[in-house]
């Protein structure tokens, strides 16, 4: 009984840890068009329906100096189809929600009014739902307890 009181103990503990793991960000990087600026941008995936984040820095590639309150155009585009657009943009935060998993391209344009511009693939994907693994852990737990008190011998090693 002790056992199966631990094996549950040590499932259940694993759940505090997902939300950590949900909003882990991605970092990408591009040059621009004619290698004038580096795009840093730094995406917080969210789930489907839910808000990602995409924080900026550009950069200028010769010295590594981070060029402050640029101006630039940011898009998404899913295919060929824009599905936002923001012009001459100067904070460091933007933010979109996804409707559909799939491929989308984060566009930013027209960087310092130079007609330069980067795109950067991104794949979207549904996040695992924190309740699924609860469930699963909750599961687990009663499967390990009817077993143990049902005197089971499934979890007991036997010598041959």
């Amino acid at each position: 009984m002790h056992k199966a009181i631990f094996a549950f103990a040590l499932l259940s503990s694993l759940v505090p840890f997902i939300p950590a793991a949900a909003q882990e960000q991605i970092v990408l990087e591009a040059a621009s068009d004619q290698a004038t600026f580096i795009v840093e941008l730094t995406w917080t995936p969210s789930d489907i329906g839910s808000t990602h984040v995409f924080d900026l820095r550009f950069i200028e590639p010769e010295t590594g100096v981070e060029i402050e309150d640029a101006v630039y155009d940011f898009s998404v585009y899913s295919g060929d189809d824009r599905e936002e657009l923001r012009r001459d943009q100067t904070v460091i935060r933007q933010e979109f929600i996804f409707d559909e998993q799939g491929p989308y391209e984060i566009r930013i344009d027209d960087i310092e009014d130079l007609d330069e511009g980067v795109e950067i693939p991104i794949q979207v994907t549904p996040e695992f739902p924190l309740g699924a693994l609860a469930l699963v852990a909750v599961v687990l737990g009663a499967i390990v307890l009817f077993a143990r008190h049902n005197s089971n011998n499934l979890f007991r090693l036997h010598d041959r």
